[in-house]
Protein backbone atom coordinates (compact mmCIF):
# COMPACT_ATOMS: atom_id res chain seq x y z
CA UNK A 1 0.00 0.00 0.00
CA UNK A 2 1.40 3.65 -1.15
CA UNK A 3 0.83 4.59 2.28
CA UNK A 4 2.98 2.52 4.08
CA UNK A 5 5.82 3.18 1.39
CA UNK A 6 5.96 6.83 1.57
CA UNK A 7 5.73 6.07 5.72
CA UNK A 8 9.16 4.18 5.40
CA UNK A 9 10.68 6.66 3.35
CA UNK A 10 9.48 9.17 5.67
CA UNK A 11 11.36 7.73 8.74
CA UNK A 12 13.94 6.63 7.20
CA UNK A 13 16.08 9.40 8.30
CA UNK A 14 15.44 8.42 11.49
CA UNK A 15 16.49 5.18 11.02
CA UNK A 16 19.44 5.97 9.53
CA UNK A 17 20.48 7.97 12.84
CA UNK A 18 19.97 4.68 14.68
CA UNK A 19 21.75 2.76 11.63
CA UNK A 20 24.68 5.04 12.08
CA UNK A 21 24.69 6.11 15.40
CA UNK A 22 28.20 6.59 17.04
CA UNK A 23 27.72 4.14 19.77
CA UNK A 24 26.35 1.46 16.99
CA UNK A 25 29.36 2.15 14.95
CA UNK A 26 31.82 1.47 18.09
CA UNK A 27 30.28 -1.80 18.34
CA UNK A 28 30.28 -2.57 14.47
CA UNK A 29 34.24 -1.44 14.65
CA UNK A 30 35.04 -3.56 17.77
CA UNK A 31 36.02 -0.41 19.26
CA UNK A 32 34.57 -1.48 22.97
CA UNK A 33 36.62 -3.35 25.47
CA UNK A 34 35.16 -5.84 27.54
CA UNK A 35 34.18 -3.48 30.35
CA UNK A 36 32.91 -1.23 27.57
CA UNK A 37 30.90 -4.16 26.19
CA UNK A 38 29.62 -5.07 29.57
CA UNK A 39 27.79 -1.76 30.25
CA UNK A 40 26.26 -2.16 26.71
CA UNK A 41 25.15 -5.73 27.47
CA UNK A 42 23.66 -4.31 30.54
CA UNK A 43 21.56 -2.02 29.46
CA UNK A 44 20.19 -3.56 25.90
CA UNK A 45 19.41 -6.42 28.73
CA UNK A 46 16.58 -3.66 30.07
CA UNK A 47 15.44 -3.17 26.35
CA UNK A 48 15.25 -6.84 26.09
CA UNK A 49 13.37 -7.73 29.21
CA UNK A 50 10.95 -5.31 28.05
CA UNK A 51 10.16 -6.11 24.56
CA UNK A 52 7.77 -9.19 25.32
CA UNK A 53 5.52 -6.86 27.32
CA UNK A 54 5.72 -4.28 24.68
CA UNK A 55 4.26 -6.79 22.60
CA UNK A 56 1.69 -8.59 25.45
CA UNK A 57 0.72 -4.69 26.32
CA UNK A 58 -0.15 -4.25 22.63
CA UNK A 59 -1.94 -7.43 21.75
CA UNK A 60 -4.56 -6.69 24.87
CA UNK A 61 -5.82 -3.80 22.86
CA UNK A 62 -6.35 -5.02 19.28
CA UNK A 63 -9.84 -5.49 18.91
CA UNK A 64 -9.62 -8.67 16.75
CA UNK A 65 -8.10 -11.69 16.20
CA UNK A 66 -6.57 -11.01 12.67
CA UNK A 67 -5.11 -8.24 13.32
CA UNK A 68 -3.21 -9.49 17.01
CA UNK A 69 -1.86 -12.68 14.85
CA UNK A 70 1.15 -11.19 13.98
CA UNK A 71 1.93 -9.64 17.54
CA UNK A 72 0.86 -13.05 19.08
CA UNK A 73 2.88 -15.11 16.64
CA UNK A 74 5.89 -12.42 17.64
CA UNK A 75 5.35 -13.25 21.38
CA UNK A 76 5.51 -16.89 21.01
CA UNK A 77 8.67 -16.85 18.82
CA UNK A 78 9.96 -14.62 21.77
CA UNK A 79 9.07 -17.25 24.47
CA UNK A 80 10.92 -20.08 21.99
CA UNK A 81 8.12 -21.30 20.86
CA UNK A 82 6.89 -23.13 24.11
CA UNK A 83 10.59 -23.94 24.77
CA UNK A 84 12.43 -22.31 27.73
CA UNK A 85 15.75 -22.62 26.33
CA UNK A 86 15.06 -21.11 23.29
CA UNK A 87 13.08 -17.85 25.01
CA UNK A 88 14.96 -14.82 23.58
CA UNK A 89 15.38 -14.03 27.10
CA UNK A 90 18.01 -17.07 27.52
CA UNK A 91 19.31 -16.29 24.31
CA UNK A 92 20.55 -13.32 25.82
CA UNK A 93 21.35 -14.29 28.91
CA UNK A 94 23.41 -17.45 27.11
CA UNK A 95 25.31 -14.18 25.60
CA UNK A 96 25.95 -12.08 28.55
CA UNK A 97 27.08 -15.33 29.94
CA UNK A 98 30.03 -15.00 27.49
CA UNK A 99 31.22 -11.77 29.21
CA UNK A 100 30.71 -12.96 32.59
CA UNK A 101 27.73 -11.39 33.49
CA UNK A 102 25.30 -13.71 35.06
CA UNK A 103 21.90 -13.78 35.30
CA UNK A 104 22.15 -12.11 39.09
CA UNK A 105 24.14 -9.11 37.41
CA UNK A 106 21.39 -8.51 34.69
CA UNK A 107 19.18 -8.45 37.82
CA UNK A 108 20.45 -5.67 39.57
CA UNK A 109 21.61 -3.33 36.53
CA UNK A 110 20.51 -0.01 37.25
CA UNK A 111 19.12 1.87 33.58
CA UNK A 112 20.66 4.64 32.57
CA UNK A 113 17.78 7.45 32.43
CA UNK A 114 17.73 7.67 28.89
CA UNK A 115 17.07 3.75 29.07
CA UNK A 116 14.50 3.78 31.52
CA UNK A 117 12.66 6.63 29.97
CA UNK A 118 12.88 4.57 26.43
CA UNK A 119 11.47 1.19 27.85
CA UNK A 120 8.90 3.39 30.06
CA UNK A 121 7.46 5.14 26.97
CA UNK A 122 7.07 2.45 25.34
CA UNK A 123 5.69 0.03 27.84
CA UNK A 124 3.08 2.98 28.65
CA UNK A 125 2.08 4.25 24.35
CA UNK A 126 1.18 -0.01 23.91
CA UNK A 127 -0.76 -0.27 27.32
CA UNK A 128 -2.46 3.21 27.22
CA UNK A 129 -2.38 4.52 23.77
CA UNK A 130 -4.80 3.56 20.67
CA UNK A 131 -3.86 -0.05 19.17
CA UNK A 132 -2.78 1.61 16.19
CA UNK A 133 -0.13 3.83 17.34
CA UNK A 134 0.92 0.54 19.26
CA UNK A 135 1.31 -1.49 15.92
CA UNK A 136 3.20 1.52 14.25
CA UNK A 137 5.84 1.54 17.04
CA UNK A 138 6.35 -2.10 16.84
CA UNK A 139 5.88 -2.39 12.83
CA UNK A 140 7.07 0.76 10.98
CA UNK A 141 8.76 1.91 14.03
CA UNK A 142 10.81 -1.03 15.45
CA UNK A 143 10.68 -4.38 12.95
CA UNK A 144 10.65 -2.33 9.78
CA UNK A 145 14.96 -1.86 10.22
CA UNK A 146 15.61 -4.30 12.93
CA UNK A 147 17.35 -6.80 10.94
CA UNK A 148 19.17 -4.03 9.99
CA UNK A 149 20.22 -2.95 12.86
CA UNK A 150 20.94 -6.61 14.19
CA UNK A 151 23.35 -7.31 11.21
CA UNK A 152 25.38 -4.23 12.06
CA UNK A 153 25.75 -5.66 15.53
CA UNK A 154 26.15 -9.01 15.04
CA UNK A 155 28.92 -8.42 12.41
CA UNK A 156 30.37 -6.50 15.00
CA UNK A 157 30.69 -8.65 18.00
CA UNK A 158 31.42 -11.42 15.71
CA UNK A 159 34.81 -9.16 14.90
CA UNK A 160 35.76 -10.23 18.83
CA UNK A 161 37.82 -13.13 19.29
CA UNK A 162 36.32 -14.50 22.13
CA UNK A 163 32.80 -14.43 21.05
CA UNK A 164 31.79 -17.57 19.37
CA UNK A 165 28.71 -17.73 16.44
CA UNK A 166 26.83 -19.30 19.48
CA UNK A 167 27.34 -16.19 22.18
CA UNK A 168 26.26 -13.89 19.26
CA UNK A 169 22.92 -15.93 18.49
CA UNK A 170 20.41 -13.93 20.43
CA UNK A 171 21.45 -11.57 17.22
CA UNK A 172 21.51 -13.86 14.66
CA UNK A 173 18.13 -15.61 15.12
CA UNK A 174 16.20 -12.05 14.82
CA UNK A 175 17.76 -11.37 11.81
CA UNK A 176 15.55 -13.26 9.55
CA UNK A 177 12.66 -13.45 12.09
CA UNK A 178 12.06 -9.85 12.14
CA UNK A 179 11.64 -9.28 8.18
CA UNK A 180 9.05 -11.37 8.72
CA UNK A 181 7.52 -9.85 11.76
CA UNK A 182 7.13 -6.84 9.63
CA UNK A 183 5.71 -8.38 6.42
CA UNK A 184 2.62 -9.92 8.93
CA UNK A 185 2.42 -7.05 10.78
CA UNK A 186 1.90 -4.75 7.79
CA UNK A 187 -0.31 -7.32 6.25
CA UNK A 188 -2.37 -7.04 9.01
CA UNK A 189 -2.48 -3.53 9.69
CA UNK A 190 -3.21 -2.38 6.08
CA UNK A 191 -6.84 -2.72 6.48
CA UNK A 192 -6.81 -0.26 9.13
CA UNK A 193 -4.65 2.53 7.16
CA UNK A 194 -8.22 3.71 5.46
CA UNK A 195 -8.98 7.14 7.62
CA UNK A 196 -6.68 9.71 7.57
CA UNK A 197 -7.46 9.99 11.42
CA UNK A 198 -5.75 6.07 11.45
CA UNK A 199 -2.93 7.04 9.20
CA UNK A 200 -1.91 9.64 11.55
CA UNK A 201 -2.31 7.02 14.44
CA UNK A 202 0.29 4.36 12.89
CA UNK A 203 2.59 7.11 11.88
CA UNK A 204 2.34 8.60 15.25
CA UNK A 205 3.73 5.68 16.80
CA UNK A 206 6.01 4.60 14.39
CA UNK A 207 7.92 7.96 15.03
CA UNK A 208 7.56 7.76 18.95
CA UNK A 209 9.71 4.27 18.52
CA UNK A 210 12.67 5.70 16.56
CA UNK A 211 12.41 8.79 18.54
CA UNK A 212 13.20 7.28 21.87
CA UNK A 213 15.58 4.55 20.77
CA UNK A 214 17.51 7.33 19.16
CA UNK A 215 17.66 8.49 23.29
CA UNK A 216 18.41 5.16 24.24
CA UNK A 217 21.43 4.90 22.03
CA UNK A 218 22.15 8.42 22.68
CA UNK A 219 22.41 7.64 26.62
CA UNK A 220 24.72 5.13 25.88
CA UNK A 221 27.33 7.41 23.74
CA UNK A 222 27.18 10.16 26.32
CA UNK A 223 27.74 7.61 29.62
CA UNK A 224 30.14 5.73 27.41
CA UNK A 225 32.96 4.68 30.48
CA UNK A 226 36.46 5.06 29.72
CA UNK A 227 35.85 6.75 26.83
Amino acid sequence: MEFFKDLEAELREGIDKILNHAFIKRIDDAWLNKDQLKYFIEQYSVYCRYFPRFLSAAAANIPDDKTRMPIVENLWEEHGEGVLAKSHRILYNNFAAALGLSVEDLNKVKPLATTQICCENLINLCHDGHFLESLGALGPGTEFFTNEEYSIIERGLKKYDFLSDEDVYFWTVHISLDEDHYSEMIEAIVPWANTLENRYLIKSGAKKAIDLEVLFWDGLEDNLPGR
